[in-house]
C-alpha cells in the first residue's frame, strides 16, 4: 500500500550555500529540500509488534515541524500513530523557515505484519464491514440518500451547515464531532433540480470500503454523471486516534460527492471530517471555497441494504440514531463474590480465593454491542496474529486474599486488608487492592500478562464480569474509546476459580429414586414420558431427582442414559427420543429437533441438552425433566383395551442421569 506523494507544495527558497552533511547548521534561517532527509533531519520508528510509527523531528524546538503522514497532518516536533495493515507508506517532514513551508522529499517505510486489533473500533465496522480474526474482510457499499431516514440530519445527498454555529442552536459552537446529537444542518435542501435531483444520475453512484489482509483498506468509487460513469479504485486510511473527531483520507482520487461540488470544495482527499457513521448512515463535512465563502457541506449517504429495505432501521425511538451506550455491570457485593466458590452444589465463600485462566481463551477483547440494550461481547481474536496465543496460561494465578496486620504489638488490635498475588512466566508480584464500585484497585501497578503486542499492565482491573456459579470471572483495561469518549472495550483476562481442594470438577452423577418415576402416555403428542421431575402443580408428585442437585452452569450438559424393554417394535421402525425440559433457549418438544436422537431398541440410549442460557440455570417452577419416546405408528404392542400403548407394562430403567 502506497500513498501518493505530495505535490503542490512548492515554496520559495533561499539557497543554503555551502551546507554538506559534516557542516550541517540547524540554526541556519532556511533549509533546502535536499536537507531535510530521514537520519538527518528526523526520524521515522517502526514498533513491529504493535504497528506503532512514531516521527520525532531533529531540528530542536526552535523551528515549527509539520509532517504529512498516512493519517493526514500533524504539527510538532513528535507524532505517533498507528497502522493496521502491513505495507509500504510515506511520510514527508516540513519546516516553516523565513523563506516559507519546506518540505522534504516523501520517505518510505515498512509495515510488516497486520494488527487487527486497531481495527476492533465500531467506526471500521460501521464503514467498511471490519475483519473476522483470520483478516476477511465484509464490503460495505454506500450510496446518496434518498429521503429522510429517522432521526438522522438530511433529506436528500447533501445539507449544509454553518461554520460559526455547527449545533445550529445559537451556541456558536465550531467543534464537529462524530454522532448527530453534536452537530446540525442549518439548511436542508432536499432534492432541487439547480442542486441534485431526485433522478440525477448521481443517485445512481455508489462507493464500497472493504478491508482485506493483503490490500488494506480499500475503497471502490463508481460517480454516475450526465456525461457518463467514472469508476476507480484506491485506498483510504481512517484516523480513529482522536475517536470523537475521526478522519478519512483517500490515498488516490476523491471521496464520492456530486459532480457540481467539484468547484464547490478545494478537499475531498485528505482528513475528511466524518460526522456520522453508523450502520446505516455515513455522513462527512467538505469546507467550501469557491467565491461564496466557507461554509460546510455536509455529504449524506445510507447503506445500500436500508435504501433497498427501510424497514431494516428501527421504527421510532432514539434508537434510530444511537445505539445503548457502554455500561458496565454494578455489584452490591462485589467483595462477596470475589470470595465465593461454588462446587458440588455447596457455595463456600473464602479467605483466599485463586483464579486461574481459561485454557480455551486465556485472553481476549471484549466490546460493547450496543444493539438491543446493549452487551459486552468476546471479538473472538485470541490465537490470531494480533492477539497470540498464551502460552504459559498454566503458570498463572491471581490469589486475591483477606489478611490481618497486627497494629500494636500485641496481637490485639488488628487491621483487615486485601492482598493480590500474581505468579506468571515474569515471576510473583504483590500488591494490596481496594475495590471499586466495578473494580479492583492495586496500590501498585502489576503485570498480569504480556503476549506479543497485548499487556495487561496496571493499577486497577474493570470487573466485566464475576459469577462463581459460572465458574467464570473477566476482568480488563481499557482498550478502545467511542466518539463520546467513553470506554467501548477491554482487553480482558479470561479466568476460573480453583476449585476447593485443588482437584477439578468431574461429571456429577446424580442419584435417581427409582420410586418417584412416572412413566405415561400423552395421548395428545403420542409420546410416552418417563417422567424425573415435574412441578407439583402439573400433578407431578415427589421428583425422582434431588432439585437442589439440578443445577447447571452455563455449557453444561444434563444426560439422562435409559434403556427399553417389553416393547414390540415393528422391524422398520427408527424410533427416535429427546429430553424434554422448558428451559429457554432449548430448541423445541420435536423428534425433530437437534437434541433428539434414534433410539438403540436393543440397548442404552442417551438423550441430553445443555444450558446454552447466558448464566446458571436451576430447574424450577414449571420447569421439568422427561425422556420422550416416538412410539405411535412404531409398535406392535403392548396396548391395553382401548387400543393405546400400555404405559404401566412398559420395561424401562434410568442408567444414568449425568451433569457435566
Amino acid at each position: 500500500m502506497k500513498i501518493k506523494s505530495l505535490s503542490g507544495m512548492c515554496a520559495a527558497l533561499v539557497a543554503l550555500s555551502a551546507c554538506t552533511q559534516e557542516t550541517f547548521n540547524y540554526e541556519a534561517p532556511n533549509f533546502t529540500s535536499a536537507d531535510l532527509t530521514e537520519g538527518k533531519a528526523y526520524t521515522v520508528s517502526v514498533n513491529p509488534e504493535t504497528n506503532e510509527v512514531t516521527l520525532q523531528s531533529l531540528l530542536g524546538d526552535q523551528y515549527v515541524t509539520s509532517w504529512v503522514t498516512p493519517n493526514g497532518m500533524a504539527k510538532g516536533l513528535s507524532y505517533t500513530f498507528s497502522l493496521p495493515f502491513s505495507g509500504t507508506y510515506e511520510v514527508t517532514f516540513g519546516v516553516d523557515t523565513r523563506g516559507g513551508l519546506v518540505y522534504g522529499e516523501p520517505y518510505s517505510f515498512t509495515i510488516s505484519n497486520n494488527n487487527f486489533s486497531l481495527l476492533s473500533d465500531e467506526i471500521w465496522t460501521n464503514l467498511a464491514g471490519g475483519v473476522d480474526e483470520n483478516g476477511n474482510g465484509n464490503p460495505k457499499t454506500w450510496v446518496p440518500m434518498n429521503q429522510k431516514y429517522g432521526s438522522y440530519h438530511g433529506s436528500a445527498p447533501v445539507t449544509y451547515m454553518s461554520p460559526n454555529d455547527v449545533k445550529n442552536d445559537g451556541s456558536g459552537s465550531t467543534d464537529i464531532k462524530i454522532g448527530t446529537s453534536n452537530w446540525s444542518d442549518n439548511w436542508d435542501p432536499g432534492f432541487q433540480s439547480w442542486l441534485i435531483d431526485s433522478d440525477d444520475p448521481y443517485m445512481d453512484s455508489e462507493m464500497t470500503f472493504y478491508l482485506d489482509a493483503q490490500k488494506g483498506s480499500v475503497a471502490e468509487i463508481k460517480r454516475v454523471t450526465a456525461d457518463g460513469t467514472q469508476e476507480y479504485t484506491t485506498t483510504f486510511n481512517l484516523n480513529v486516534s482522536d475517536p470523537q473527531r475521526p478522519l478519512i483520507s483517500m490515498n488516490s482520487g476523491e471521496i464520492l460527492h456530486a459532480a457540481w461540488g467539484d468547484g464547490v470544495c478545494d478537499n475531498y482527499s485528505t482528513e475528511i471530517k466524518i460526522i456520522e457513521c453508523t450502520p446505516y448512515v455515513f455522513q462527512f463535512a467538505t469546507m467550501r471555497t469557491n467565491s461564496e465563502g466557507p461554509w460546510w457541506i455536509v455529504w449524506n449517504f445510507v447503506s445500500k441494504e436500508l435504501k433497498e429495505d427501510p424497514s431494516i432501521l428501527p421504527s421510532e425511538g432514539p434508537e434510530l440514531v444511537e445505539v445503548a451506550s457502554p455500561k458496565l455491570p454494578t455489584y452490591d457485593n462485589l467483595l462477596e463474590l470475589l470470595f465465593t466458590i461454588e462446587g458440588d452444589g455447596v457455595t463456600y465463600t473464602t479467605t483466599s480465593n485463586t483464579f486461574l485462566m481459561n485454557e480455551e481463551k486465556p485472553y481476549d477483547v471484549m466490546a460493547w454491542n450496543g444493539a438491543n440494550g446493549g452487551s459486552w461481547d468476546w471479538i473472538n481474536g485470541y490465537g490470531s496474529s494480533w492477539a497470540p496465543a498464551y502460552p504459559s496460561y498454566d503458570e498463572f494465578s491471581l490469589n486475591l486474599a483477606k489478611k490481618y496486620e497486627d497494629l500494636d504489638g500485641d496481637d490485639i488490635a488488628e487491621s483487615l486488608y486485601y492482598l493480590a498475588t500474581v505468579e506468571n512466566s515474569e515471576g510473583t508480584s504483590s500488591s494490596r487492592f481496594t475495590l471499586g464500585e466495578n473494580s479492583i484497585i492495586f496500590n501498585e501497578p502489576l503485570t498480569f500478562m504480556k503476549a506479543g503486542n497485548q499487556i495487561i499492565e496496571s493499577n486497577e482491573l474493570t470487573v466485566i464480569k464475576v459469577a462463581p456459579g459460572d465458574d467464570e470471572v473477566i476482568l480488563g483495561v481499557p482498550d478502545g474509546y467511542n466518539e463520546e469518549g467513553e470506554v467501548n472495550r477491554y482487553l480482558c483476562l479470561n479466568l476460573t476459580i480453583k476449585p476447593v481442594g485443588s482437584g477439578q470438577e468431574g461429571p456429577k452423577n446424580l442419584a435417581v429414586n427409582v420410586d418417584n418415576i412416572n412413566c405415561w402416555l400423552d395421548a395428545g403428542s403420542g409420546q410416552i414420558r418417563i417422567v424425573l421431575y415435574q412441578p407439583a402443580s402439573w400433578g407431578g408428585g415427589d421428583p425422582a431427582l434431588d432439585t437442589d442437585q439440578l443445577v447447571l452452569k452455563k455449557e453444561q450438559s444434563l444426560s439422562v442414559t435409559f434403556k427399553l424393554n417389553n416393547i414390540d417394535w415393528k422391524d422398520d421402525a427408527e424410533p427416535r427420543a429427546f429430553l424434554g425440559v422448558n428451559m429457554e433457549g432449548y430448541g423445541s418438544w420435536s423428534f425433530d429437533s437437534p437434541e433428539s436422537v434414534k433410539i438403540n431398541k436393543g440397548g442404552e440410549t442417551t438423550v441430553s441438552i445443555t444450558n446454552t442460557t447466558p448464566s446458571k440455570y436451576s430447574f424450577f417452577g414449571n420447569d421439568c425433566v422427561q425422556v420422550a419416546i416416538e412410539q405411535d405408528g412404531l409398535i406392535n404392542g403392548p396396548f391395553d383395551e382401548e387400543g393405546n400403548i400400555d404405559a404401566a407394562n412398559i420395561g424401562y430403567e434410568i442408567v444414568s442421569v449425568i451433569i457435566q
